[in-house]
Protein backbone atom coordinates (compact mmCIF):
# COMPACT_ATOMS: atom_id res chain seq x y z
CA UNK A 1 0.00 0.00 0.00
CA UNK A 2 0.87 3.59 -0.73
CA UNK A 3 1.56 5.97 2.13
CA UNK A 4 -0.01 9.35 1.85
CA UNK A 5 2.17 12.29 2.37
CA UNK A 6 0.40 15.56 2.63
CA UNK A 7 1.84 18.17 0.11
CA UNK A 8 2.80 21.57 1.83
CA UNK A 9 3.54 23.65 -1.33
CA UNK A 10 5.05 23.19 -5.04
CA UNK A 11 6.54 26.53 -6.62
CA UNK A 12 6.27 27.65 -10.36
CA UNK A 13 9.31 30.16 -10.05
CA UNK A 14 8.01 32.12 -13.57
CA UNK A 15 4.14 32.43 -12.76
CA UNK A 16 4.92 33.19 -9.11
CA UNK A 17 2.14 30.39 -7.92
CA UNK A 18 2.16 28.61 -5.38
CA UNK A 19 -0.28 25.35 -4.69
CA UNK A 20 -1.23 24.47 -1.37
CA UNK A 21 -3.70 21.75 0.12
CA UNK A 22 -6.12 23.04 2.61
CA UNK A 23 -7.89 20.11 4.24
CA UNK A 24 -6.84 16.37 3.44
CA UNK A 25 -9.85 13.85 4.44
CA UNK A 26 -9.49 11.41 6.50
CA UNK A 27 -6.68 12.46 8.14
CA UNK A 28 -5.83 13.53 11.63
CA UNK A 29 -4.90 17.52 11.11
CA UNK A 30 -2.73 20.00 13.37
CA UNK A 31 -5.40 20.41 15.82
CA UNK A 32 -6.50 16.38 16.19
CA UNK A 33 -9.48 16.79 14.33
CA UNK A 34 -10.55 14.60 11.14
CA UNK A 35 -13.13 15.31 8.51
CA UNK A 36 -14.84 12.92 6.02
CA UNK A 37 -13.99 13.78 2.29
CA UNK A 38 -18.12 14.84 2.51
CA UNK A 39 -17.04 17.66 4.81
CA UNK A 40 -14.00 18.51 2.95
CA UNK A 41 -15.59 18.69 -0.28
CA UNK A 42 -18.84 20.89 1.28
CA UNK A 43 -16.35 23.23 3.01
CA UNK A 44 -14.36 23.18 -0.63
CA UNK A 45 -17.96 24.68 -2.74
CA UNK A 46 -19.12 26.82 0.13
CA UNK A 47 -15.63 29.02 0.07
CA UNK A 48 -15.57 28.94 -3.60
CA UNK A 49 -19.60 30.39 -3.86
CA UNK A 50 -19.43 32.30 -0.82
CA UNK A 51 -16.07 33.72 0.13
CA UNK A 52 -12.94 33.37 -2.04
CA UNK A 53 -11.42 36.44 -0.08
CA UNK A 54 -7.57 36.75 0.78
CA UNK A 55 -6.31 37.14 3.67
CA UNK A 56 -2.76 36.93 5.25
CA UNK A 57 -1.80 36.00 8.64
CA UNK A 58 -5.88 35.79 9.22
CA UNK A 59 -5.63 39.78 9.64
CA UNK A 60 -6.84 41.66 6.96
CA UNK A 61 -8.31 40.68 3.42
CA UNK A 62 -5.12 41.54 0.90
CA UNK A 63 -4.59 42.17 -2.73
CA UNK A 64 -0.78 40.57 -2.37
CA UNK A 65 -2.04 37.18 -3.46
CA UNK A 66 -4.79 36.12 -5.48
CA UNK A 67 -6.94 32.90 -5.40
CA UNK A 68 -6.95 31.73 -8.87
CA UNK A 69 -7.65 27.90 -8.00
CA UNK A 70 -9.46 25.95 -5.43
CA UNK A 71 -11.01 22.74 -6.15
CA UNK A 72 -11.12 19.10 -4.80
CA UNK A 73 -8.83 16.27 -5.97
CA UNK A 74 -11.20 13.72 -8.28
CA UNK A 75 -8.50 11.44 -8.19
CA UNK A 76 -4.87 10.33 -6.06
CA UNK A 77 -2.51 11.57 -8.12
CA UNK A 78 1.49 12.03 -7.63
CA UNK A 79 2.53 16.01 -7.23
CA UNK A 80 6.38 16.03 -7.32
CA UNK A 81 7.09 12.88 -5.28
CA UNK A 82 4.19 13.29 -3.04
CA UNK A 83 0.65 11.21 -3.48
CA UNK A 84 -2.43 13.62 -2.95
CA UNK A 85 -5.43 11.24 -2.45
CA UNK A 86 -8.48 11.72 -3.80
CA UNK A 87 -10.55 14.72 -2.19
CA UNK A 88 -7.92 16.38 -0.95
CA UNK A 89 -9.04 20.18 -1.17
CA UNK A 90 -6.23 21.86 -2.92
CA UNK A 91 -5.68 26.21 -2.93
CA UNK A 92 -3.72 27.79 -6.45
CA UNK A 93 -2.35 30.90 -5.62
CA UNK A 94 -1.27 33.76 -7.29
CA UNK A 95 1.19 35.95 -5.37
CA UNK A 96 1.49 39.60 -6.89
CA UNK A 97 4.44 41.17 -4.74
CA UNK A 98 7.73 40.12 -4.25
CA UNK A 99 7.90 40.49 -0.52
CA UNK A 100 5.35 37.76 -0.40
CA UNK A 101 7.18 35.82 -2.89
CA UNK A 102 9.74 35.56 -1.18
CA UNK A 103 8.12 34.35 2.30
CA UNK A 104 6.71 31.90 0.45
CA UNK A 105 10.08 30.68 -1.12
CA UNK A 106 11.89 31.07 2.32
CA UNK A 107 9.29 29.04 4.05
CA UNK A 108 7.96 31.32 5.96
CA UNK A 109 4.24 30.89 4.35
CA UNK A 110 4.08 27.50 4.06
CA UNK A 111 0.58 26.55 4.15
CA UNK A 112 -2.96 27.56 4.22
CA UNK A 113 -5.96 27.75 6.69
CA UNK A 114 -9.64 27.50 6.21
CA UNK A 115 -10.84 29.69 9.14
CA UNK A 116 -13.77 28.12 9.35
CA UNK A 117 -16.13 27.77 11.91
CA UNK A 118 -17.20 23.51 11.99
CA UNK A 119 -19.62 21.23 14.70
CA UNK A 120 -17.30 18.80 16.15
CA UNK A 121 -18.47 15.10 16.86
CA UNK A 122 -16.25 13.09 19.31
CA UNK A 123 -15.86 9.61 18.06
CA UNK A 124 -15.20 6.62 19.70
Amino acid sequence: TQTTIAVKKSKNEELKQVLFIAMVPDETDLHGDTTSVEEVSKACHNFNMHCRKANLFHLVETDTFSIVESYIAPVDFVLGEKIVKAGTWLVNLQVHTEDVWQLVKSGDINGVSISALAKVSKIE
